[in-house]
C-alpha cells in the first residue's frame, strides 16, 4: 500500500498534468471553433451542441429531426 506522501505526490502530479492539458486545449484553434459553435447554438443542450460540432463545426443553422 502506498504511503500518504506517495499518494500526495501522485495527486500533485495528476493536477499538474491536468493543468498542462487544459492550457494546451484552451489555446488550440479547435477549442476556439467549439466555442464558436456554442455561441451559435446557445439555446441547444450541451449534448446537441456536441453532436452538431462533431458533424459539422462550421454549421450555422440546424433543422429539426422532422424537417
Amino acid at each position: 500500500m502506498p504511503s500518504k506522501a506517495d499518494v500526495k505526490a501522485w495527486k500533485a502530479q495528476l493536477v499538474a498534468q491536468a493543468e498542462q492539458q487544459i492550457l494546451k486545449l484552451t489555446d488550440s484553434d479547435r477549442f476556439k471553433q467549439y466555442l464558436n459553435t456554442l455561441a451559435k447554438f446557445h439555446r441547444y443542450s450541451a449534448r446537441n451542441i456536441d453532436l452538431i460540432y462533431a458533424q459539422n463545426p462550421q454549421a450555422t443553422q440546424v433543422a429539426g429531426f422532422k424537417q
